[in-house]
């Protein structure tokens, strides 16, 4: 169904398209777009976010898309939507559907008087709902308002996902050289560790014997101290090395990721948990899958003690670990998720590219090896290990396959 004024308002989509950084940043201006030829009180865009199972509100203000909800997709409004290509209208015969829709996401039909939904698709794609305040008045444009949100979607859906494929294709190069390179760079550390522990350990018997012979003095215990303390922590991270290097077939079995997430939990000792800090398990179902639970407990409890570490000292410190599956369209490209997201100060961008590499640290006692190694085990185990940072904190995602 054309409508009036559509090849302008084509063409001022297309333009603002081409204006725009990405394709997704779009978004923000489409609400904007169509009050502008509709008499629409309230327009509000939710978009699927590139990452999770959330949809994003958009509605042409930052300010005020932060007072919007997610929603999730497994929410009624969502799952109503996926394979349906109309529009719906409040009306008395459909007035039940907006009661469980504005149940769904936080009294926001409600809150807002939305009275009209508009799914958007392009290529099989759903990607997004517009949500309409449509004037009492104006209930007859909803077919020409359905239509023109329509022509838009098929314009600028495909770029989005044109876009995202292409980072996506570009992040998954860019893991896969650089686990080549960890995996040679971890040959090369195994067989250097090999010749190095003969040394240490000759220095630190012989630094012992020195020691012995000498007058005991202040200056000379003090000094023996350091370096054996020092030598200790070399020995410590070429140990380290050779454990991760020696090949140790993985021990597949069943995991239940809601009840390995609590019993690990339970297992951590009370004092290492400071007071005030608050730890929440996030999920809504149970989630079953193979994998090594051994090894896939040591990259849990490695990434738990990063998150109390970034919360030293903050006093309404949280981590929040949540479990949960995602896909891209098609069921067989599921995969499940366990994060772990703490309110910490976040990773300095300076240094964000460089925390997964062997050997660098921040921490004055750490041997820069515990992210390196559980990043390693994530890629043995046919998942990924992903890291999200911002001023508000990080999150860390293990990622493993749901087969």
């Amino acid at each position: 169904m054309r409508f009036p004024h559509q090849d302008k308002f084509v063409a001022e989509i297309a333009a603002s398209l081409q204006a725009a950084r990405n394709a997704r940043a779009f978004l923000g201006e489409f609400p904007h777009l169509l009050q502008k030829y509709f008499p629409l009180a309230r327009c509000i865009l939710y978009y699927k976010e590139p990452e999770g199972n959330s949809f994003r509100p958009y509605s042409g203000g930052e300010a005020r898309e932060k007072e919007l909800p997610l929603i999730r997709e497994e929410a009624n409004l969502i799952e109503s939507f996926t394979n349906r290509s109309e529009f719906l209208l409040d009306t008395a015969q459909s007035h039940f559907h907006f009661d469980i829709f504005n149940r769904d996401s936080d009294d926001l039909f409600r809150k807002e008087a939305l009275n009209l939904v508009i799914p958007l698709r392009a290529r099989n794609y759903f990607r997004g709902l517009l949500l309409v305040n449509l004037a009492v008045r104006a209930v007859k444009s909803a077919p020409e308002l359905a239509a023109a949100a329509q022509t838009a979607a098929l314009l600028f859906i495909p770029l989005i996902e044109a876009e995202q494929m292409e980072f996506t294709n570009d992040k998954n190069y860019y893991r896969l050289f650089k686990f080549d390179r960890l995996v040679l760079l971890g040959q090369m550390a195994a067989s250097l560790a090999h010749e190095l522990r003969t040394p240490l350990t000759t220095v630190l018997f012989e630094i012992s014997a020195i020691k012995s012979q000498l007058p005991q003095k202040e200056e000379i215990s003090s000094a023996y101290e350091k370096i054996n303390h020092e030598i200790i922590r070399a020995n410590q991270m070429i140990e380290s090395l050779l454990v991760f290097s020696k090949f140790k077939e993985l021990n597949i079995a069943p995991v239940l990721l809601r009840e390995f997430c609590q019993r690990i939990l339970q297992e951590i000792p009370n004092k290492k948990i400071p007071p005030g800090m608050k730890v929440t398990l996030q999920a809504e179902k149970e989630i079953q899958l193979a994998s090594d639970g051994n090894r896939l407990k040591q990259v849990f409890i490695n990434v738990f003690f990063n998150a109390l570490e970034a919360l030293n000292g903050k006093g309404n410190g949280e981590i929040v670990i949540r479990i949960y599956s995602e896909y891209n369209d098609l069921p067989k490209h599921i995969r499940h998720i366990i994060s772990i997201t703490d309110n910490g100060p976040g990773i300095p961008a300076a240094i964000k590219d460089k925390v997964l590499q062997p050997f660098f640290t921040t921490k004055k006692e750490g041997t820069g090896l515990g992210l390196y190694i559980s990043y390693s085990i994530m890629k043995t185990l046919k998942g990924d290990l992903e890291i999200q940072s911002s001023g508000q904190g990080t999150r860390v995602n293990l990622i493993l396959p749901a087969r």
